[in-house]
């Protein structure tokens, strides 16, 4: 654990070191997200307040699915930028290109892919188990919904984090197959059960403590969940930048 808390400080370094230089360089990215955040506020509420177990796209308007793609498009130029400017002093990114950028999100449609797989694989026994015995069992109560959340969120994770090689090595032009990140990050496998816990414990708390104290209004969504949101994806990111740095530049880290 103490190596999983290690490579996590280290991330956070990356980017707490400068931090009006972290904002400067994920800018165009940032300004989009928060831009499209806007757009949904005002012509897709609905969007905003989407239940991700139960998500009713049908209430939603046409343009729902354009404000989405542009989102998905701004958490990834998020992602592309911050790859490059973290690691470009050990081998330096091809020219950003309309081609990069595509090959990036076909990586992230991939790793989205493998996640919900994982997700069904898990979900589908539970969701079984439960339909058997529906007729006599209580409802979960909330310490068991959070437990399974964090158990759920915590396998996802790693193997995210297993295959994940694959985005800072597209964002600097430079790819690398999923089976490759696999064999990259097997020697820290336990290291990185350690980072997977922390996270899905960080996203576990901070969903609950939301669905707590707030309802789920859009306002409220675009105010505290958003940058939630993005301060996670920046944690997440830094973390990739982290590992490709040690495992493929063969950058040394202290402790890892």
């Amino acid at each position: 654990m103490s190596s999983a808390l290690k490579l996590i400080r280290h991330a956070l370094g990356l980017l707490t070191q400068h931090p009006l230089q972290t904002v400067r360089v994920v800018a165009p990215g940032l300004l989009l997200m928060v831009g499209v955040a806007i757009l949904a506020l005002v012509f897709a509420p609905g969007l905003l307040t989407l239940d991700a177990d139960n998500p009713d796209v049908s209430a939603l308007p046409g343009g729902a699915l354009v404000l989405i793609a542009a989102f998905v498009l701004s958490y990834a130029l998020m992602a592309v930028l911050w790859h490059r400017h973290t690691l470009r002093a050990n081998r330096a990114p091809k020219p950003m290109s309309t081609m990069l950028i595509a090959g990036y999100l076909w990586r992230v449609s991939l790793l989205a892919v493998v996640q919900l797989l994982t997700s069904l694989a898990l979900v589908l026994p539970l969701s079984v188990a439960a339909a058997s015995n529906a007729g006599g069992a209580a409802p979960p109560t909330l310490p068991s919904i959070l437990i399974t959340t964090f158990v759920l969120q915590l396998v996802v994770l790693w193997v995210s984090l297993r295959l994940s090689l694959i985005l800072p090595a597209a964002a600097l032009g430079y790819p690398i197959r999923m089976v490759q990140s696999w064999y990259l990050t097997a020697r820290l496998t336990r290291t990185l059960w350690g980072v997977s816990a922390v996270l899905a414990l960080i996203n576990t708390l901070a969903t609950a403590s939301l669905n707590s104290f707030w309802a789920p209004t859009a306002g409220r969504t675009l105010v505290v969940g958003l940058p939630i949101y993005i301060l996670e994806g920046l944690l997440i990111f830094s973390i990739l930048t982290t590992l490709y740095a040690q495992l493929i530049q063969k950058k040394r880290l202290a402790g890892l």
